[in-house]
């Protein structure tokens, strides 16, 4: 389907003006394969909330969200917690097996991932975060239940986790696929100035070789979700059935959450 470059413009991608929080969007606007349109003012994606201004609280209360969906660990969240407000429900599930880096870039340098981080890695990485993980069939479990809605989710830069997240998110809505790596590719715009300071902290710690190998690290392709696609088709044949098997969304059950949250 071609439908992407009409889908992903301007219009569509609303991004809002929070002053301590990155990444922040309303995922409605895109079109749907039958036709219909994801609300908008229901489903929400950021980065990490802990740096919210007072008036970054004051938006994040005209929005009408209900549920706050948290991947990180318990160390990052630890160090940099999600505000509180209330009638807000606060749900954290870490999506990644093991411990994510939070900040400690010495520590990021010397690790494994850094060392051997090549496109293939990257990909693998994706494929093993995306399937069977309890964190994502929370998030889908949470999005099926009406009194949840509006829902943010969010990881530290609202960019790979919140990323699969929203694909699956957006696939259970009959998003089309390449609207979706569209849609997840933008995070390469929204976070181009948190990349680029990072790169001006590290440029006197790194050599050449270390700071291309960072600025991979720091871009995101489309292979990444591709490899998410195809291991969802390798192990379940389709969408229809991966969604059914991995979340519990028979026909009837999206069928309403389709309803819900679309136009």
């Amino acid at each position: 389907m071609t439908t992407t470059t009409k889908q992903v413009n301007d219009s569509n991608v609303n991004v809002l003006p929070f002053q301590g929080v990155l990444n922040f969007r309303d995922m409605g606007g895109y079109e749907t394969i039958d036709g219909r349109k994801v609300k908008r003012g229901l489903l929400f994606r950021s980065a990490e909330l802990t740096g919210m201004t007072e008036s970054d609280r004051e938006l994040f209360a005209s929005l009408g969200i209900k549920t706050v969906f948290d991947y990180r660990d318990d160390k990052e969240a630890e160090l940099k917690p999600d505000p509180l407000f209330d009638n807000v429900a606060n749900v954290r599930v870490p999506a990644m097996n093991q411990p994510h880096n939070t900040g400690d870039i010495r520590e990021m340098l010397k690790s494994d991932l850094f060392r051997n981080m090549s496109v293939e890695t990257f990909a693998d990485m994706y494929v093993q975060m995306a399937i069977d993980n309890a964190s994502f069939k929370k998030l889908m479990s949470l999005l099926q239940e009406s009194e949840s809605l509006g829902l943010l989710h969010h990881c530290a830069a609202g960019r790979d986790r919140t990323g699969i997240g929203s694909a699956f998110i957006l696939l259970a809505l009959g998003v089309d696929r390449e609207t979706i790596i569209e849609d997840y590719l933008i995070s390469n715009v929204t976070l181009v100035s948190m990349n680029e300071k990072m790169k001006e902290q590290l440029a006197g710690l790194l050599d050449e070789e270390q700071m291309e190998r960072l600025s991979a690290m720091f871009q995101l392709r489309r292979e990444f979700m591709e490899a998410v696609f195809g291991a969802i088709d390798t192990k379940y044949g389709d969408t229809n059935s991966f969604l059914e098997q991995e979340f519990g969304l028979d026909a009837d059950k999206r069928s309403a959450l389709q309803d819900r949250c679309l136009e």
